[in-house]
């Protein structure tokens, strides 16, 4: 086990400079139903800058903004109303949220399966307004009610169950939870999700870490890492606002630390949340991915790598990359996460599962 330790440090050292990164936060482990060579392997690293401008270094327990990975967290949060009898995979979009219009008689095809799959062939966010940030408790009822949803068009029928990634889906099945539920989105997410597993430094509220504030300095004083992009010389610099609007909460905006996201793989790897049984329906391939041919699951995609089944969710958003994968058959994760636009993070979780791979 010293040896792949080793080498997983060695490589996350190196990705710094290899993919031109400011910063990098990195968690592996492989729990005791892994296998005998490498049960118990836990590496948890932080490499380079939280801040190119202050140079201040990084920390394991720094936060991260992880965009799409918070859709692992609303697909969780629709399936547990599901298994409560709240709600249906067949329940329809037009019947749970009768005041929402999309331009397209084809709307009414839309059932939760299809959200959650990416499957309902909707249109996605244009433009998450960064810049003019919402944080008041309506933000995500006026997004559903605005004209981009509202004049929006869909692509193909539902029943085709033909990929199309749907970030607007998302922010309405959270609309959906905070419906049943009689909470707000995020409430419920910390009430059913965050509080039971002790996802302590994990919130869908960003502007609350620093008393109400977005600032960029304010964040940093709060222990976040800073959003960087590169200028036209390629360089990286700061980006000028931190990806936050309460509009698209379910999609996009969990911040959270590698401790933390160590904590949700365990509850998923130890089905901690829902029964080996219903985790077969979660992780079904209901449809493909046309550009890389992984599969799409109830929220979950899936790949497979050096023989193993691997679950998981990238998340990208301006300033961030987040890579988040489980695989239950080496009773393992890998969670990278990156302070820049179109970080590599992907390429560098492979890589870290190619060496756990290649080491059984």
């Amino acid at each position: 086990m010293k040896n792949t330790i080793t080498q997983i440090e060695t490589f996350i050292d190196e990705a710094l400079s290899l993919y031109d990164l400011p910063g990098i936060a990195v968690s592996v482990k492989v729990g005791g139903k892994g296998p005998e060579r490498l049960c118990g392997l836990n590496v948890k690293r932080a490499a380079g800058v939280k801040d190119v401008e202050t140079k201040e270094p990084l920390k394991e327990a720094d936060i991260f903004h992880m965009a799409s990975v918070s859709k692992l967290f609303t697909s969780t949060g629709i399936l547990k109303l599901c298994r409560s009898g709240r709600l249906k995979l067949q329940d329809r979009l037009a019947d749970l949220l009768p005041y929402v219009a999309i331009d397209d008689e084809r709307m009414g095809e839309i059932r939760i399966l299809h959200m959650l799959t990416h499957t309902s062939g909707m249109a996605d966010v244009e433009d998450y307004r960064w810049d003019a940030p919402r944080t008041d408790e309506k933000a995500l009822k006026d997004y559903a009610l605005s004209s981009e949803v509202r004049d929006s068009h869909m692509l193909w029928s539902p029943e085709e169950m033909r990929f199309r990634y749907s970030n607007m889906a998302y922010e309405l099945l959270g609309l959906i939870i905070s419906e049943i539920s009689g909470l707000t989105y995020e409430d419920y997410m910390k009430k059913e999700i965050l509080e039971p597993l002790g996802m302590e430094n994990s919130t869908f509220l960003t502007f609350e870490r620093a008393g109400g504030s977005l600032g960029l300095s304010e964040l940093s004083k709060a222990g976040m890492a800073m959003p960087h992009t590169k200028d036209r010389e390629k360089h990286i610099v700061l980006e000028e606002h931190y990806p936050y609007n309460r509009e698209h909460g379910p999609s996009s905006t969990l911040t959270s630390n590698i401790f933390d996201l160590e904590k949700w793989a365990d509850a998923h790897l130890r089905h901690a949340i829902f029964t080996p049984e219903f985790y077969d329906e979660i992780w079904n391939r209901y449809t493909v991915v046309p550009n890389n041919g992984e599969g799409m699951g109830l929220g979950w995609f899936m790949r497979e790598q050096g023989g193993c089944r691997i679950y998981g969710h990238e998340g990208t958003d301006d300033g961030f990359r987040a890579s988040f994968w489980i695989c239950p058959q080496l009773d393992a994760h890998v969670s990278v996460a990156s302070n820049i636009s179109r970080g590599a993070v992907k390429k560098i979780n492979k890589k870290l599962f190619d060496i756990l791979i290649r080491s059984v």
